[in-house]
């Protein structure tokens, strides 16, 4: 499937421009590559609030949202859930995307590093790059990052709420980039883009950019307005009592 904006969409982002000026360079093929780790091992910074198992339960809510936003944004020509997760797996297969087996639990650099060299080697020139802990993203997000991107080769780079963590990237091609995963990746991310004197889009949005690591993070969750999965169970164990 090459994607295909909606012609009102187009219309709407691209103002004056004619649909003749502007179609030839939205039609380009793009997978997603969504890391997941263990669920086991996720989510410890939350453990002063939530136990092992709702730990475990709200990642793979998480994932879920992230799946069915990614989906219903008709950007993606194939979405693929990177993880040696076999909960990560029935997810996957539960939501219509794919699962590229890691092998090993060796940390979101070498998951990413191993993805983008996977896609290459397929012949897929655009990968979007995005965690499975931020469970407020939506399609019109998608949307739109695919669309600041159209025709970029390089990478377009959207970080979290602190401006300090990476939350999506696409990258043209795939492997354009090493990963820089960790701490103060989205400048490190910058760093080595203006390195390899690459092409490099900062964006922002705001469902994209609340990852959810830490209690105050959960706070933010548990107050938007949309309804998710995640959001749901959320509410279901009565979070907000816990918080002081």
């Amino acid at each position: 499937m090459i994607w295909k904006p909606r012609f009102s969409l187009l219309r709407k982002r691209l103002g004056s421009l004619t649909l003749s000026e502007t179609l030839i360079s939205y039609y380009y093929l793009v997978w997603a590559v969504i890391p997941f780790k263990q669920v086991q091992k996720a989510k410890q910074r939350l453990s002063s609030i939530l136990s092992i198992e709702e730990r475990r339960i709200l990642s793979l809510k998480m994932l879920e949202d992230v799946l069915a936003a990614a989906r219903t944004s008709d950007v993606f020509d194939k979405i693929v859930v990177a993880t040696n997760c076999k909960e990560g797996f029935l997810v996957a297969d539960k939501m219509g995307a794919l699962h590229f087996e890691t092998f090993e639990d060796s940390g979101l650099n070498s998951a990413a590093k191993k993805s983008a060299n996977w896609l290459s080697l397929q012949g897929i020139k655009t990968m979007c790059l995005f965690p499975a802990d931020i469970p407020l993203v939506s399609e019109s997000e998608f949307q739109q990052i695919a669309i600041d991107h159209a025709s970029h080769k390089g990478f377009t780079i959207v970080p979290s709420h602190d401006f300090k963590g990476t939350n999506c990237m696409l990258l043209s091609p795939p492997n354009i980039l090493p990963f820089c995963f960790g701490m103060n990746s989205y400048a490190e991310h910058i760093r080595q883009g203006i390195k390899l004197n690459l092409s490099c889009k900062s964006k922002h949005f705001h469902g994209i950019a609340l990852d959810i690591d830490n209690p105050n993070d959960l706070k933010k969750l548990v107050v938007a307005t949309r309804k998710t999965q995640s959001i749901n169970y959320l509410e279901k164990i009565k979070i907000g009592l816990r918080f002081n």
